[in-house]
């Protein structure tokens, strides 16, 4: 399949999904997703396939929702549908990371925010440069969480911690990592070479345990987890319809401090 936004490319037991879109900074509406779910389906079934690399081209993983598309979803009233129809898609993503039976390693060069850093945060490993930014940024806007963040997040750290994430991040590599929130966080110039030695080794592991290992370890959350989805994506639907997500948005493109009303 040829892609627009993606690229998909295969070596060997590796496979590298990299979001492709870096005018955007890689930002996430429903033609990149939908691209996405495809690969990662390709690389279902592609029995050579061991291993998934995740990553993104350009400064950032991904800068999360495409707020040019939230604000003229606000102008035209259709901003909930608009969520509706992003989130769905995202959590499918985001669903099938957790359950292919394979290794999918997340890669966070430059940063990665909201959306985006919660997909990429749902990989089963993930390593990150020491200054990448991770920020949740729905406070930014104005909206609520999505794509698992508020179920992963909190049980790869505390609670507190994760309160303080979403609520006054953004962190760095280094201290996600020191939470536990990421596996590791590198210099620069040496992520790209140690993920890929990290994806040779996953690559040898017999792929009956892999399967298994998700499985068993899926079937100790999986079902909350997926309930919790179906709340991101009923709350976030309310309130894309909500006057402080408005005010969010227009004071993100107007350079300004939103004025929140609680309605």
């Amino acid at each position: 399949m040829n892609y627009k936004f993606i690229e998909l490319t295969k070596d060997d037991k590796i496979a590298t999904i990299s979001l492709n879109e870096p005018k955007s900074y890689n930002a996430l509406n429903v033609p990149i997703l939908s691209e996405l779910y495809s690969a990662l389906e390709d690389c279902e079934r592609d029995e050579k396939i061991r291993v998934i690399i995740l990553t993104g081209k350009g400064k950032l993983f991904s800068s999360g929702g495409n707020v040019k598309e939230f604000l003229q979803s606000i102008e035209n009233g259709t901003a909930p549908k608009k969520i509706a129809d992003i989130s769905e898609i995202l959590h499918k993503c985001v669903l099938k990371i957790a359950e292919i039976p394979k290794i999918v390693i997340g890669k966070i060069k430059g940063g990665a925010y909201g959306a985006g850093l919660n997909l990429v945060l749902a990989c089963d490993l993930v390593y990150a440069e020491e200054q990448a930014i991770l920020d949740e940024a729905f406070v930014n806007v104005g909206l609520s969480i999505d794509a698992g963040g508020s179920f992963i997040i909190p049980r790869s750290t505390s609670i507190k911690k994760t309160k303080e994430f979403i609520w006054l991040g953004p962190f760095n590599g280094i201290k996600a990592a020191n939470l536990g929130i990421v596996n590791e966080a590198l210099p620069s110039d040496k992520l790209d070479e140690y993920v890929y030695k990290i994806a040779e080794k996953c690559a040898k592991l017999p792929p009956l345990n892999v399967k298994n290992v998700k499985l068993l370890l899926n079937k100790t959350y999986l079902k909350s987890f997926k309930e919790q989805l179906d709340n991101e994506r009923e709350i976030q639907i309310q309130v894309a319809g909500s006057k402080d997500f408005a005010e969010g948005v227009k004071a993100f493109f107007e350079k300004r401090k939103p004025n929140y009303i609680g309605k």
